[in-house]
C-alpha cells in the first residue's frame, strides 16, 4: 500500500516523504520532481510557458504512473487531489494530510524556491485563499491528519508510522 503525503505549500511533504521512505523501506516519489525531470524544466517555467491546464494533464500522467508502485511514499503537489481522477488513481493508498498554521507556512515560503502563482496574488497573500478552498476537500480525503507546525521531522514520521500501524496497514 502506498502512503500519499499531500497538503498545501510548505507543510513539509517532500522533506517528510524522503525521511518516511527511509524509515519504512519504501521507494519515494515526488510528483513535482518527476514532472520537472520529464519536462526538463522547473514547474514555474512549465506553467509560465504552457499554462496550468498543460501542467495538470502532465501531473495526472505522473500520478497514474507512480500509483502503480504499491509500496511507495508519494509526495503530491498541492493541488493534485483537487482532481477526483487523481484521488481515484491513488484510491488503494493511505492518505496523509500534512498541514501547518498560516504563519508557519508564510515563514517557510520566504525560504522556499519561487513557485507559480495560483491566484495572481503574491504567495503569502494567496495562501489564505487557497487554504479556504482546499482544506475542506483535503480533510474529506485524509485518513490521517498531522499538523507539522511544532514538530520535528522525526516526530512527524513517528506519528505517521504510529497512525498507520493503528490501522493495521503495514
Amino acid at each position: 500500500m502506498n502512503i500519499v503525503l499531500f497538503g498545501l505549500r510548505c507543510v513539509g511533504k517532500t522533506t517528510i516523504g524522503i525521511n518516511l521512505s527511509d524509515l519504512t523501506n519504501r521507494v519515494f516519489f515526488d510528483t513535482d520532481s518527476i514532472l520537472e525531470k520529464r519536462e526538463s524544466r522547473r514547474i514555474l517555467e512549465i506553467i509560465s510557458e504552457k499554462g496550468w491546464d498543460y501542467f495538470r494533464i502532465k501531473e495526472k500522467e505522473v500520478i497514474k504512473d507512480v500509483s502503480k508502485e504499491g509500496n511507495a511514499v508519494i509526495s503530491l503537489g498541492g493541488g493534485a487531489l483537487m482532481d477526483e481522477e487523481n484521488v481515484n488513481s491513488l484510491k488503494e493508498s493511505i492518505f496523509v494530510l500534512l498541514k501547518a498554521d498560516l504563519n508557519t507556512m508564510k515563514s517557510r515560503m520566504k525560504n522556499d524556491t519561487p513557485r507559480p502563482s495560483l491566484t495572481n496574488k503574491n504567495p503569502e497573500s494567496e495562501i489564505e485563499e487557497i487554504m479556504e478552498k482546499r482544506m475542506p476537500v483535503y480533510e474529506k480525503i485524509a485518513n490521517i491528519i498531522i499538523d507539522t507546525t511544532d514538530l520535528s521531522i522525526n516526530e512527524i514520521c513517528d506519528k505517521i508510522i504510529s497512525e498507520i500501524e493503528k490501522r493495521g496497514v503495514a
